[in-house]
């Protein structure tokens, strides 16, 4: 990576071996003021130290080129570092994406890294107005773990933390490109399958029944799996999920880690 490269649209300042800002370009002039002849960890990042103190990499200790992020006081900064091949002179660029992260965390669920509640109203309504107007079929996932209170109460709640983790895990891991995984809340989850009717949404149940049973953990983990179609009649995302609730109290009671299907007339089955 060269200096004119990130000159284009980037901030980029120039640091000696004594972490000295010796020059920056136009955009770190317009972004950091005039901060030349200061030194770096305290321009960029307001420390009192060198980076390395606080176990931030630093390209005047490594001798390396990196791409990173860190976060202080609440702040998160991608940045971007190196050395120029002339003895002793080093660069670095930075970017506070605090902002972007916060985008993030508002539609991403964090334990999980799948995505949450408030992101799912908007594709649902989405795929309801592509069945009204277009026919196009979808159906939802309503998984339930059979056993998260059980595990929070002999392991505790970071082991019940990191069980939630692994079925996000399998729930990625089973899942096409269109489709949505939703920590729905607690040991819920919700999965939209777009374009895809009852018996293929029961494969991919299996599919991600299969792979939480499998996960290595202080004790089995089980789920239990609800599936529902849309149907002419459904007016709002809230007629699927009721039905798939149903469906899923009806499994619990029949079978737990069983998946059942929604059928017709508010009937429910279980299928193996």
């Amino acid at each position: 990576m060269s200096l004119e490269d990130l000159e284009k649209f980037l901030p980029v300042v120039i640091i000696n071996s004594n972490y000295v800002i010796t020059s920056l370009n136009e955009t770190g002039k317009a972004m950091l003021g005039d901060v030349v002849g200061r030194k770096c960890f305290q321009a960029l990042y307001n420390l009192e130290k060198p980076c390395p103190e606080y176990n931030i990499k630093c390209p005047i200790v490594s001798k390396e080129e990196g791409v990173d992020t860190i976060t202080l006081d609440f702040e998160v900064y991608l940045r971007s570092y190196g050395k120029l091949p002339v003895g002793g002179v080093y660069w670095e660029s930075l970017i506070n994406i605090t902002n972007l992260t916060m985008i993030r965390s508002g539609i991403f669920d964090t334990l999980t890294e799948l995505y949450n509640r408030r992101f799912l109203s908007g594709v649902f309504e989405k795929l309801m107005y592509l069945w009204h107007r277009h026919g196009e079929t979808f159906s939802i996932l309503f998984l339930d773990l059979d056993n998260m209170k059980r595990i929070n109460d002999e392991y505790g709640h970071l082991s019940g933390d990191e069980a939630l983790k692994k079925v996000g895990q399998c729930i990625k891991l089973h899942l096409r490109r269109s489709d949505i995984g939703v920590r729905y809340g607690g040991d819920e989850f919700l999965i939209l399958l777009p374009k895809t009717d009852m018996d293929n949404a029961v494969k991919v149940a299996k599919r991600i029944r299969e792979c939480i049973r499998s996960i290595p953990f202080v004790m089995s983990i089980s789920a239990t799996i609800a599936v529902s179609e849309v149907r002419k009649e459904d007016r709002m995302p809230e007629d699927l999920i009721e039905r798939a609730d149903k469906a899923l109290y009806f499994a619990k009671n029949k079978k737990m880690g069983s998946i059942a299907v929604a059928k017709e007339n508010d009937t429910f089955e279980i299928v193996e």
